[in-house]
């Protein structure tokens, strides 16, 4: 099972379990509404009048439970999220680092990332963004607000056409409108990427940014994943929640992003706690939906009996089928048309036909 796996994965590297209840204080999601995906909360009256929600995330009680020391921990937990104007409980795997994060921290959190991918799928990528180093470009172009949430908007959809109605406009220069084209199309396995934006680190800052990135691509290297890691400005819709690196996986043959990570600092500092936070989750519902493949048959025998059949001979072939691994099912033969639910059975068989077809099933 996949989940073992994952514990396995990560409990080498030395992350330990944690484990919370399926609900919080309402407190805790309604004051920090901002790093949710979803402002729409399950919520109910204790027994002692207080507020509580069911938890639609994860790294909130991370953060709130830490004291303010170095701390890693994956975890396995249902959160409850509207999904396709439902809501939805949603299976998770995930990991989460605080502490004074630097550029290894962020390495091992994008490995192990890389490496769950690697359970999922040998064919797979990790999609790396930068939102600080987008932040510094756009700073140093003179952007406004509201210039930069469209250039971000056009960045999400790789839309570099786009930009053009920008200089039209007289929001952007003609300048900065190439660089900004360039970065929106740019799609290159990681290390190559991060040497092309050199290019357009034109201040201190930026570059320092760009020294940080080469750094992480030596570590990811090491760790063996580099390969399958691209950089690729598209992903700014979490920008409000990281506020540096910003990565997400997908595996060949599942249609949508199965995980999602960054560097959140943004959080613990909310909450009044001095240290950094990197980590990522991994929907797991999405993952073994397109893993499990559909069965061909429910059983491999449907065996019939009557009023006419001994039913301890019966008990004893029932036995002899299942201890050979065949998922066996019995049933009257005067209960067969009455059935709730069809099965699709390999065989039907009467009693005596199954007891004939036993030695001789594999």
């Amino acid at each position: 099972m996949i989940e073992t796996k994952l514990n396995e994965l990560y409990e080498r590297y030395g992350y330990r379990k944690f484990k919370m209840s399926k609900f919080e204080p309402y407190d805790l999601y309604a004051d920090n509404r901002d790093f949710l995906k979803s402002s729409q909360l399950i919520t109910f009256t204790d027994m002692d009048g207080s507020l509580l929600a069911l938890k639609p995330d994860v790294t909130l009680s991370i953060v709130k439970s830490n004291a303010g020391g170095e701390e890693k921990v994956y975890y396995n937990e249902t959160v409850y999220r509207p999904k396709d104007d439902h809501y939805r409980e949603i299976l998770q795997a995930g990991v989460e680092c605080l502490g004074n994060i630097d550029c290894f921290s962020e390495a091992e959190i994008i490995a192990l990332a890389a490496k769950s991918m690697q359970l999922i799928s040998s064919r797979f990528v990790i999609r790396i963004s930068d939102a600080a180093f987008l932040g510094q470009i756009f700073e140093s172009m003179g952007l406004n607000e509201a210039t930069v949430s469209e250039v971000l908007r056009l960045f999400s959809m790789k839309q570099a056409s786009g930009v053009d109605r920008l200089v039209k406009e007289g929001r952007i220069t003609a300048a900065s409108a190439d660089n900004i084209r360039k970065l929106i199309e740019l799609y290159l396995p990681f290390r190559t990427g991060v040497g092309e934006i050199r290019k357009y680190a034109f201040s201190n800052t930026s570059l320092t940014m760009v020294e940080h990135l080469q750094e992480l691509a030596r570590i990811l290297e090491a760790y063996g994943v580099l390969d399958n890691i691209y950089l690729d400005f598209s992903l700014v819709n979490s920008m409000d929640y990281y506020n540096g690196i910003i990565f997400q996986g997908a595996a060949e043959q599942i249609p949508f992003t199965v995980l999602s990570g960054g560097r959140y600092d943004r959080l613990p500092q909310k909450m009044g706690k001095k240290e950094g936070a990197v980590g990522f989750a991994l929907d797991l519902d999405t993952v073994e939906n397109y893993q499990t493949k559909p069965k061909d048959y429910d059983v491999e025998y449907l065996v019939t009996y009557d009023d006419t059949d001994d039913p301890q001979k019966l008990a004893a072939l029932v036995e002899k089928l299942v201890s050979e691994g065949a998922r066996t099912r019995c049933i009257r033969r005067d209960e067969l048309d009455k059935m709730e639910h069809k099965l699709r059975a390999r065989q039907q068989l009467t009693m005596q036909e199954a007891e004939q077809e036993a030695p001789s099933y594999d």
